[in-house]
């Protein structure tokens, strides 16, 4: 029984960690889409004149397909920031899952549960913040701030501790670079530990299904 929730923790925070990894390429694919939506907003618009013997033929403004074209965009990135925020949540659900249940193995890692609950309660009051605007706004976003890299730092420990369990060198390594509370160190540190965490997800099936031939065979 604690072999199979030692794999089903395993198997819950490598997920985790991939939803958590597919966030910043969802960021910035806004980002980019944000700024091509103030680009083609601010983009000023034309008229066009046809004049034809010294007389005004026609006249047509161009003014509506910029706004149209931003409107649009707009749209696509507001509906890509909510995917985010769903694989956000999903994500530190997730690890805060995978944690809980290998701690309960004895396998460490609880202090990850504290890390994830703490970047969830940064998102929160990022939220906040960004419906607050003005001062009050930017405290909340700095208060966010500060909680999240705290969160990082201790789901790196978290999966340090659970490396440390399992003896593998590249878990601890990406625990490492994950408590670093920067982007690209964070996101290597991601990496590693999905890599890391797909080679103890396979040893411990193969522990499963091996105990699992033996009982078989036992009770034959």
């Amino acid at each position: 029984m604690r072999q199979l929730d030692e794999l089903e923790g395993v198997r819950r925070l490598r997920s985790g960690i991939l939803l958590l990894m597919l966030v910043p390429l969802l960021l910035f694919i806004v980002a980019v889409m944000a700024a091509a939506a103030a680009f083609v907003a601010l983009r000023p618009g034309y008229r066009v004149t046809v004049v034809t013997s010294g007389h005004v033929f026609a006249q047509a403004d161009s003014y509506l397909g910029p706004s149209l074209a931003a409107v649009g965009v707009a749209i696509l990135v507001a509906a890509l920031a909510l995917v985010s925020l769903v694989l956000i949540v999903m994500a530190f659900g997730r690890l805060s899952g995978g944690f809980s249940l290998l701690s309960a193995a004895g396998r460490g890692g609880s202090i990850g549960v504290a890390g994830t609950w703490l970047v969830i309660i940064a998102i929160i009051i990022a939220l906040l913040g960004a419906a607050l605007f003005m001062f009050g706004g930017f405290i909340a976003m700095w208060v966010a701030m500060v909680l999240a890299a705290v969160g990082f730092i201790l789901i790196g420990v978290g999966l340090f501790e659970i490396g440390s369990s399992y003896r593998n060198g590249l878990l601890e390594a990406g625990g490492i670079l994950v408590a670093i509370p920067f982007l690209i160190t964070s996101f290597i540190g991601l990496i590693l530990s999905y890599v890391a965490l797909g080679d103890i997800e396979r040893e411990l099936q193969a522990k499963a299904s091996q105990a699992g031939a033996q009982q078989v065979t036992t009770t034959s």
